[in-house]
Formats: structure tokens, sequence, C-alpha cells
């Protein structure tokens, strides 16, 4: 009796569910009708289709249904609130463009308070908020371009803002002239891949987040390319952090963090490539940190990370360092300093001399910043030599004990051909200078 029951229960139920996939329709909007009316006629599951023209915005969506627009629809707000909010699940926008939120604490464009929603293919403009996710899970912001209104940034709201929210996918989007990117905020799971944001504070901003994706994005022309801050478990992957050159940035800080993974990055022509302050067992490997004004910072206590098979190329500082360093080797493997200039006897792609850090004319550089006109100078050259025989004349404070002698391409470090001739020739004419050195200092020693 009870399976005969359970059996008329579940044909009950998909007859309701067809029923309601039936009675699902499609809703046309003209510019002379109202959005907010058609929405509340509208059944759960109808497709509303707006017509190119302009809407008036400040809208409030109630129920599950697909808002799409025609090539030229926009949706315009009052200059106060949000221009569209979202408080049922299962809420589809695409396609439409959209303008003017209020100016004041959250107001956005799109204000999103439940779960399960796709927004795609729009264009934002004059946001404060562009997108902000208030709590809901499992949302999927795709494809939108975000723009925000004239002004400094502390006016400003987020491109986009996850507050408590979590599994959010956020692929595809591009943002400009907001005060931070995208915002991370207490969010976990989130996802971000292939979004590009310049003219901002901070590119991407964790604060508060936990286990995140950041991959194969862009952030160029900001203060700071990704600030991670009271984080953990974060994974930054392909991205490249450009020309943020602002004189307080960097590529990348992460502050007060943990398990943070820099991987196969690029980080060029920053003001600083990479800080470190406070991070506790973070992984960076296989960064490219190239033409900074400093290649790396490090600051207050750095505990239990791993720095290996990174390329320092063209950095006008290399390093600045204000901490003690633990060592960040792993298996005896460092990382490409462009100007080492040890020997490699053994020809395992290592130097014999660890790598030396915080320099005298790094901390000279520091205080009078004009002295970077003589970067890579002979003369500058000539006094790297001297600090790496009399240690005492340096301020040394940090160095990679197993520094590589060649870039690393992706993980290779030697390939399997490589012979150690190169290098024993180096070995052979360094021995020969310096016997033909102590030879000359001795027989002018007899000549006196």
């Amino acid at each position: 009796m009870q399976r005969i029951i359970s059996i008329i229960f579940m044909l009950v139920s998909c007859q309701f569910l067809l029923m309601n996939e039936a009675a699902a329709e499609e809703l046309t909007v003209t510019p002379s009708m109202s959005i907010q009316e058609v929405i509340d006629n509208a059944a759960k599951g109808d497709t509303i289709y707006i017509k190119k023209g302009q809407y008036h915005g400040n809208l409030v969506i109630n129920k599950s249904i697909i808002l799409k627009g025609e090539a030229g629809a926009l949706i315009s707000g009052s200059g106060e609130g949000n221009t569209i909010e979202i408080n049922a699940p299962n809420v589809t926008i695409e396609n439409l463009m959209i303008e003017k939120s209020g100016k004041k604490d959250t107001n956005a464009v799109i204000w999103v308070e439940s779960s399960n929603n796709i927004i795609q293919n729009n264009v934002l403009k004059d946001v404060h908020f562009g997108i902000y996710v208030n709590k809901g899970s499992n949302n999927q912001i795709v494809n939108n371009q975000i723009i925000g209104y004239r002004g400094h940034f502390a006016t400003k709201g987020n491109g986009i803002h996850l507050f408590y929210a979590e599994d959010t996918s956020l692929i595809g989007n591009k943002i400009y002239d907001t005060q931070d990117g995208v915002y991370f905020d207490f969010a976990k799971r989130s996802t971000l891949k292939n979004n590009e944001v310049s003219h901002v504070r901070y590119g991407y901003h964790v604060m508060y987040a936990k286990e995140g994706l950041i991959e194969n994005n862009i952030s160029s022309e900001n203060i700071t390319g990704a600030m991670i801050m009271d984080a953990a478990d974060f994974r930054f992957i392909d991205n490249v952090i450009t020309k943020n050159l602002n004189y307080r940035g960097h590529g990348v800080l992460i502050f007060d963090s943990d398990r943070i993974e820099i991987t196969n990055n690029n980080v060029t022509y920053n003001n600083t490539g990479l800080s470190l302050q406070d991070a506790r067992d973070c992984k960076i490997e296989n960064n490219l940190f190239a033409g900074n004004y400093i290649g790396l910072d490090l600051k207050d206590k750095n505990e239990r990370n791993t720095m290996v098979h990174n390329n320092f190329i063209g950095n006008i500082v290399q390093t600045k360092i204000f901490t003690k360093v633990e060592p960040m080797d792993i298996n005896e493997q460092g990382n490409y300093w462009d100007d080492y200039s040890g020997l490699d006897l053994d020809g395992d792609g290592i130097g014999e001399i660890p790598y030396e850090s915080g320099k005298l004319f790094d901390k000279l550089v520091e205080e009078n910043p004009t002295l970077q006109f003589f970067f890579e100078s002979p003369t500058i050259k000539l006094w790297s030599s001297i600090e790496r025989i009399f240690p005492a004349f340096s301020s040394d404070k940090g160095m990679d004990r197993y520094p590589l002698t060649r870039p690393v391409e992706g993980s290779v470090i030697l390939k399997e051909n490589e012979t150690v001739e190169r290098n024993f020739v180096a070995a052979l004419l360094g021995i020969v200078m310096i016997a033909f050195s102590l030879l000359t200092f001795y027989r002018g020693r007899v000549l006196r």
C-alpha cells in the first residue's frame, strides 16, 4: 500500500511540474510599457523579452523569471537606490544596458540577495556598485562590462562585490573606473576567470575570504593589482598583473594571510612586484617578476613560505627587506636573479655562492630615488662586485641559498642534454684571472 501511495505521489508531482513547464510564457515589453508591471503579472519561469528602447529602472524581481533584452534595450535608474533588485532565486538577466544606480551606501545597478542566478552579457554604466551579491550562493556573473562614474575612487563602490557569497563564478567580465574591481568580502569558494580590471584602486581585493581561485585574469593600470588581506586558501594562477605604477602600489600584496598560492603569473612594470607582510604557509612558484621598481618586498614576520623557480629580471631594486628572512627554498632549489654573478661549477643549474639581497645600492636608491638613473651602470656593477668580496660594506638582510644560474622556462630548470662545458670554461677562466691578479700584486710588492 505504501509503494502504491509513493508511486501516485510521484506521478502527481511529475504532472504538476509538467503543467508548470507548459505554463511558462514569453512576454514582450515595448518602450510604452512598464517593465515592473509586466514582472508583477508574470508567472514563475516566464521570459520577459525587452524590445529596443529606454525604460525606467528601480525594478524589483521577486519571482524566478528571465529578463532578456534586444540589442539597444536600456534600463535607466533614477539615480537613487538599486536599478534592479533581485530577491528571488533562479533569475536570469541577459543582454541589457543598465545604468544610474544611487551613489550612497551599497547602492548597485544590480543588487542580488538570492541564489542560482545568472547575470550575463550586460553593459552596466554609471555604477556605484556594479553588481552586489549579498549572501547568495551559486550565482554566475558572466561576460558583463561594468563602468563607474568620474571622480576619486574613494567616493565609489566596487565593480563586483561578494558579501558572504558562496560558490560564485565570475567569468569574462571587464571592469573600469570603480573603487575596486572585484571585492571578495567574507566570500567562500569563489571562482574568477578571464576577467579584466583597470583604472581602479585594487584590481582584485580579497578580504576575510576563503577557498578561492583567481585564474587567467588581467589587472592593469591600478594602484595595486591584487590585494590579499586576512584571507586563507586562495590560489592565484596564470594572471597578468602589469603597469600598477602608483608609488603606494603593488603588483601582488599578501598581508596577514595563510596558504596563498601564487603560481605562473606575469607580474611586470609595477611599483613593487610582490610584497609579503605577515604571510604564512604561502607557495610562490614559477612566476615572472620583471621591470618592476622593486621586485620583492618583505616586511613584518613571514613564516613557512616557499619561493622557488621564479624569475626576477630587470627590477631596479631587486629586493627590499625589513625583516629576518627564513629559508624559502624547496629541495635545494631557489630562484633566478638576473644580477647574480656567481659560478655553477658542477653544472647543476644552481650557483655555488648564495644570492645576497638588500644591497647597499638598493638602500641608497630607496632614500634617493634619483640614483636609479645609474641602475646597471658600470660603476654600480663594480660596486656590487666589491660588496660580494667585502660583505661588511653591504646592508645584506637575506639571501637565496640556491640561486638558479639560468632563467626558468616553465618548470624545467635544466635539460637532460645540457653539459657542464660552459660552466667549466667559466670556472677555469676565473681561476686564471685570480692567479694573474695575485701574481701582479706579488710582483708589485717585490719591485717596491
